[in-house]
Parts: C-alpha cells; structure tokens; sequence
C-alpha cells in the first residue's frame, strides 16, 4: 500500500543512463525515484515494494519495455505503467496496449510539462487504487462478489459497417451476451442511451466517417466502455493518440485470427465487470487533452450528444 504521507515511488527504466539521470533530476523534488537498466531487476522492485509509477524505454538489450511492462502488470496491478520510446515503432504501440495495458505512450524527446503532467496524473491513480485495494483486503471479497453477480451481463456494440466484422464479433460473443449492431454514430448512441454496453468494437475508419473523435469522447462520457480496435490501418501516430486520448484497451487486425479475437473480447467483458464493481478503476482511464478538436467532423446531433456531458472541443 502506499503511504500518502511519504512521496511516492517512480521507477524508471531505461539503458542509457542519461536518459534516467534526466528523468530523476526532473522528479526527485516529487517522488521516490528509482532507476535501474534491467528488465528484470524492475520487475523484482516492483513486487517487492509498492512503486506508483513506472516509466520503461521500449528498445533495451536484456528485455524490451513491452515485456517490463506486461511483467509489472502481473507482479503490481495497481502500478501505473508509461512506455517512453524515440522510434516509430508500431509493434511496440500494439504490445503496449495489447499486453502492457499501459496508461500513456511516451515519445523522445519528451514535452517537460507534459510528462510531469501525465506522471503526476498516474501517481494520483496510483494512491487511489492501491487504497481501495487496501481497503477491499481488510473487508473481504464477499461484497465484490456479490456485486458482481448483480450486475447484468453487458451487451457488446459493434460500431462498423462492415458484415464481415459483425459476423468476427458474433463468433466471439458469449451466449448471455447481448450483441448490438450499429452502422453509424447516431445508431451507436441510440444503443448506449437504452441498453447496457459494456464492449465496443469499432474500426478507427468506416468508410468516410471517422470515429477518432467519437472514441474519445465516449472515455470521456462512458468511461465504463472497453474499447477493442478492430482495423486494418497501420497508422503510428493515430494509434498512440487513440492510446493516450482514447484509451482503447485492444487493438486488433481486420480480420485477424479469430481465437486471439475471441480471448480479446472476453477479456473486455471481465475488465468492464471490474470497472462496474470498482469504479475507482475508472480513473486509470483517464484522457489526456486532445490537441486536435475532438469533436469535428461528428453530426450536430452527436456533437449535441456529447456536449451535453461536458465535452466541448
């Protein structure tokens, strides 16, 4: 658990020392800083005591930052986790997502007052989740269950056009999950509006229209929906913006294999049922500010739909 009293633990972990000296001279006035080159001594660190943040270099010698980061999700949930990378390097935005499941993507050289930004927002996830952990310790997991099996099974909304995508989607849907199809926003909005949708599937493209925008306005709205990409574009930097101002939590390639798509999907349904039953998770998914308008190019009806919850750029 960590201490609210005492500063709180940033790793970071990275090969070339200046890189980690930089970082730590940046920080140490804030947090608890360790370093190390290692992989595998981060991940020893952060089983062994409570880290809030981790910030790992993605191309490393002994053990890329995907896996450091995959390998502290397992040890450490709560730690929250930033991949830091110099190279356009578009499997290593994939792995983030798909097994990281990190909370930003971080490109060299980095903005000073944005990182201090988004370190400061990880750390202050991070205190609140390791309570509520504390917390649910010291009460038992009785209440969790029991919430849990009250919550109705979530429905899953394919927002795509595309039959092909429907009949993938249809294939991984659980029998007591309800499957939704929506050809456009507006059908899409109508579906969250008077059904429960735990899932969405959704191409970034869907001929014309782009649903960039509409991804990140529903984290902002919805922020219960998990997100699975489903899209054959190969588009580095629109993935990090979709990692960072979206928080997707999988992305997945049209049409791709069809028994990793089916464990995506369920793994979506599973972290949705946490976010119901610890709606401090939620905070994990926070959005950074888009620089682009996120609302242009929507209908004034969705753009309606949106603003009545506050979003307005």
């Amino acid at each position: 658990m960590i201490d609210p009293n005492i500063k709180p633990t940033l790793l970071l972990v990275d090969d070339e020392a200046r890189i980690t000296r930089s970082l730590k001279m940046l920080f140490r006035n804030e947090f608890n800083v360790l370093t190390t080159d290692n992989g595998h001594e981060a991940i020893k660190m952060a089983q062994t005591q409570p880290v809030a943040v981790v910030i790992s270099d993605q191309r490393m010698p002994i053990m890329p930052g995907v896996d450091v980061l995959r390998g502290i999700r397992e040890v450490s949930p709560h730690t929250m986790r930033l991949l830091l990378t110099g190279y356009a390097d578009l499997a290593a935005v994939i792995g983030s997502v798909n097994e990281g499941e990190i909370f930003r993507f971080l490109q060299k050289p980095w903005d000073t007052e944005q990182i201090r930004a988004d370190v400061r927002a990880a750390a202050h996830v991070a205190e609140i989740n390791f309570m509520a952990a504390a917390r649910r310790a010291q009460s038992g997991a009785d209440s969790l269950t029991a919430q849990a099996t009250a919550i109705d099974a979530p429905g899953i909304m394919v927002l795509d056009r595309d039959p092909a995508a429907y009949e993938l989607v249809k294939r991984a849907t659980p029998p007591n999950n309800r499957l939704h199809w929506a050809r456009d926003m507006d059908e899409a909005l109508a579906l969250l509006s008077t059904e429960n949708i735990g899932v969405m599937v959704t191409d970034v493209q869907d001929g014309q229209a782009s649903h960039v925008g509409a991804i990140k306005a529903l984290k902002q709205t919805h922020p219960q929906l998990v997100t699975i990409v489903l899209t054959q574009l190969r588009d580095y930097e629109l993935l990090v913006e979709l990692i960072n101002q979206g928080q997707v939590f999988r992305f997945h390639p049209k049409p791709g294999h069809v028994g990793t798509f089916v464990k995506n999907v369920q793994s979506a349904l599973d972290y949705h049922q946490v976010l119901q039953t610890q709606p401090e998770m939620q905070k994990r998914h926070s959005v950074a500010k888009s620089v682009k308008p996120v609302l242009a190019g929507l209908s004034d009806r969705v753009m309606g739909y949106f603003r009545r919850f506050g979003v307005n750029n």
